[in-house]
C-alpha cells in the first residue's frame, strides 16, 4: 500500500572448501550364469567446489560377490594394471584401488542472470571393473 518501503536483505555465506562424494554402482547384464563376463560401472560424483586429488588418497574398495576372475579395469576409460593402480585378491572378491589413483573433478556451479537460481554439475568419474563369474 501507500507508504510501503521495500526491503532489502543480504547475505554473506562462506562456502566449505570441500570435495563431496557419492558412488552409484551398476552391474551388466542384469542376469548372469556362471563363466559369464560381467561388468561393474561405479559412477563418481562430486558435487563439491574441491577437486578429489592424487594427494587427498581416495580409495575405493568393494568386495564383489560372486567372485570374479580375469579382470580388465578402466578408469575415465584408461586401462589400469593391477598392483599399480588397484589389488584384488581372487580367493576373497576384495578389490581396491591404490591410493592416489581416484580423481574426481570439482561441481561447477552456474547462476540465472535472471533468477539468481544456481545450477549444479556434478564432477565426475567411471570406475568400470569387467570379470568372469
Amino acid at each position: 500500500g501507500a507508504g510501503a518501503t521495500p526491503v532489502t536483505a543480504t547475505e554473506t555465506v562462506t562456502a566449505r572448501d570441500a570435495a563431496v562424494l557419492a558412488v552409484n554402482k551398476s552391474i551388466t547384464p542384469a542376469v548372469v550364469t556362471d563363466n559369464s563376463r560381467v561388468t561393474y560401472t561405479l559412477t563418481l560424483q562430486n558435487t563439491g567446489n574441491t577437486a578429489v586429488i592424487a594427494t587427498d588418497n581416495a580409495v575405493i574398495t568393494d568386495t564383489f560377490n560372486p567372485i570374479l576372475t580375469d579382470l580388465v579395469v578402466t578408469f575415465n576409460g584408461i586401462t589400469w594394471t593391477e598392483g599399480v593402480q588397484y589389488n584384488y585378491d581372487e580367493a576373497t572378491g576384495l578389490f581396491t584401488t591404490v591410493p592416489s589413483q581416484i580423481l574426481v573433478p570439482a561441481a561447477t556451479y552456474t547462476q540465472d542472470p535472471v533468477t539468481g537460481a544456481y545450477t549444479l554439475t556434478p564432477g565426475i568419474a567411471t570406475l568400470v571393473v569387467t570379470g568372469t563369474i
